[in-house]
């Protein structure tokens, strides 16, 4: 009995060693290829006829900071020049205002840093305002009500940069969003919304969910994507096996970070699976640069023919 038991045992942990897991989608490796593919593209092209980027901040929010160097940093190994506005934390709408039109006529495209300073209360009408103020192709952050209100099936809007990522990342895995079963957790306008708008051109099975509505439904989805920004909206026994799940979420706690879903318990169940660190986030600003490239392309239509080695990309 003891000697079966013992067996039974050993071969139970054979099996869990070999169980299989989930593939990793690489967003890290992939963006990293991206920026070596755009950096030699840039190699090829005079000063004149590159895309400068802009970025207005306002307040001195150290998140921010952290974004707003990264995407600096990007731009100038990439051999972009960029304009970087930083107004102070009592900057008035209409001071904020003034800037971005001053701004935007010195840049290809361009973002305004948000959120604004921990002591800023800005109105949800005033913000609107103030992104509705980007050149529509200029806007590559892709928040004007222009672009949020699109479906991105036309050349000239701009899919915001992580749910870009995103596309991106399914089509360099070949994951066939066509015509399949997807659910999104979470609608904000830089993730689920626009996600659920462009991916809804190539299906009729998208659903959207917000943190108060029932996740039943959610076990019916080929691809599931979570970008609620709280922790376990769903657990591995809400999706089917074999399925593809894409985390959005980053949480900090410590030295750690973690996304919205417990890693382990998916990576033993689904096909696929997007890593935090090293999934999403590592191609949102790459996306942000491609997005840069097609408002330069828009803007310079001559132009095309020395960008089109990026056409898969921007359209």
């Amino acid at each position: 009995m003891i000697v079966l038991q013992l067996k039974f045992k050993v071969e139970t942990e054979v099996l869990e060693r070999h169980k299989v897991a989930a593939i990793l989608l690489n967003g890290k490796e992939y963006a990293n290829d991206l920026k070596e593919e755009l950096k030699s593209l840039f190699l090829n092209i005079p000063n004149n006829n590159r895309p400068i980027l802009g970025i207005i901040q306002v307040g001195n929010l150290e998140e921010s900071n952290i974004y707003i160097k990264h995407k600096l940093n990007i731009a100038k190994d990439l051999g972009l020049e960029t304009v970087f506005s930083k107004l102070p934390e009592n900057s008035t709408i209409n001071q904020i205002k003034d800037e971005i039109v001053n701004v935007s006529k010195k840049v290809t495209g361009l973002i305004v840093q948000l959120p604004f300073s921990l002591n800023y209360v800005l109105d949800p009408k005033d913000k609107q305002d103030i992104l509705n103020l980007i050149p529509i192709n200029k806007d590559i952050d892709g928040l004007s009500e222009h672009n949020c209100n699109s479906n991105y099936e036309l050349n000239n809007n701009f899919l915001p940069a992580t749910a870009k990522g995103i596309i991106l990342l399914l089509d360099k895995y070949n994951i066939n969003y066509k015509k399949t079963d997807i659910s999104i957790l979470g609608q904000s306008n830089i993730v689920g919304k626009p996600l659920a708008k462009y991916l809804s051109n190539f299906t009729n099975k998208v659903r959207v969910f917000d943190k108060y509505d029932d996740k039943k439904d959610v076990i019916n989805s080929n691809i599931v994507i979570v970008a609620t920004g709280q922790k376990n909206p769903i657990v591995a026994s809400n999706v089917k096996k074999n399925s593809i799940i894409i985390d959005v979420g980053i949480h900090r706690n410590n030295s750690k970070i973690t996304g919205d879903l417990d890693f382990d318990s998916f990576y033993q169940k689904v096909k696929y699976l997007t890593p935090v660190p090293g999934g999403v986030g590592p191609m949102t600003v790459v996306s942000l640069i491609i997005n840069l490239i097609k408002a330069y392309v828009l803007q310079n239509p001559h132009d095309r023919d020395k960008y089109k080695v990026f056409k898969k990309y921007i359209g």
